[in-house]
């Protein structure tokens, strides 16, 4: 598919936004009211937007641990038995595969250290899809940046890594509403009206509440990041010294950096992974290099691991 700049600053714009009208997304892209409609509407029709995602803070929903756990299995026909087993559990939010030391990556929450435990317990000794090698990374900083490359305006770094909070209780409403935002963000309220037999004026007022107690931080178009033409990889440095000199460095490069999307940061190695999306080799090439360039006084290595986009996102999985 044939994409012109206004198709790209559109799709860069949805990619990190929040339940707004056509009206103010054609303010804000300098785009027509109309041309918006029609990109839009073209745009999940062919598959290039294949979800609107809420972003959720999972602190406040009792689940305040966030991993990403690469996996390699013992035998690569395994995979789809153990990823139907994956997407099974409360836990998982996507998974992807990866080609090079592991088969497959999947981004976890749980409520605690036990949960997590148990998890990898009872994943990595399954019977259905035998593990030979697996590595859990907990980040205590994450951020989650826009397509930089396509539209860099005001836009909001998602984290899913938070602080201890209170949790947020939920009554049935709240629930109900959590499934349909996590279906489909974009849902009209009129719709949600007639799912959940609530009124509009209700739903509008529990989803401000959720938005006030920090539940709903926004919202999030999954793009089909391959129709665009491109791939990305995973970057996993181990850096000997990550003093806070150097994390600033690093998060002063992520941010500012267009092909980078995610960074992440660990207490144990590799404590530094860096996700980026690119077009072809020259381009995963040179990030690299600048990588090197930014880090070019300090002692580290670094691995790439290339990767599919994700697959079955569900941002709620404990609410199946």
């Amino acid at each position: 598919m044939k994409l012109d700049e206004n198709d790209l600053k559109l799709l860069g714009y949805l990619y990190h936004s929040n339940r707004e009208p056509f009206t103010k997304i054609a303010k804000e892209t300098g785009l027509s009211r109309t041309q918006v409609e029609y990109k839009f509407n073209r745009f999940v029709k062919e598959g290039i937007i294949c979800k609107f995602m809420t972003m959720f803070n999972y602190a406040t929903l009792g689940y305040p641990i966030y991993a990403l756990l690469l996996i390699k299995l013992e035998k690569f026909s395994s995979l789809e038995i153990f990823t139907k087993n994956l997407e099974k559990t409360t836990n998982c939010l996507s998974w992807g595969e990866c080609f090079g030391k592991y088969d497959l990556f999947a981004n976890l929450i749980f409520k605690n250290e036990e949960e997590m435990s148990s998890f990898l317990a009872k994943v990595i000794n399954s019977e259905n899809g035998p593990v030979s090698d697996y590595l859990i990374v907990k980040p205590y900083l994450s951020e989650f940046y826009t397509l930089k490359m396509f539209y860099d305006k005001n836009k909001p770094i998602f984290s899913m890594v938070y602080p201890q909070q209170k949790e947020r209780k939920l009554d049935e409403k709240d629930i109900a509403l959590l499934k349909l935002l996590e279906e489909d963000n974009r849902m009209r309220i009129i719709d949600m009206a007639k799912k959940t037999g609530l009124s509009s004026e209700l739903i509008l007022y529990k989803i401000k509440k959720l938005e006030e107690d920090g539940v709903i931080l926004g919202a999030k178009a999954f793009l089909s990041m391959r129709k665009l033409g491109y791939n990305y990889s995973i970057l996993m440095l181990n850096v000997k010294n990550l003093s806070e000199e150097v994390k600033n460095k690093i998060i002063g490069f992520t941010r500012k950096e267009k092909l980078v999307n995610t960074l992440l940061l660990s207490l144990f190695n590799p404590n530094c992974i860096i996700q980026i999306f690119h077009r072809t080799d020259s381009e995963l090439r040179e990030e690299i290099r600048k990588i090197k360039e930014r880090l070019k006084d300090e002692l580290f290595d670094i691995d790439v691991l290339l990767a599919q986009e994700e697959d079955k996102v569900n941002t709620l999985p404990f609410l199946k």
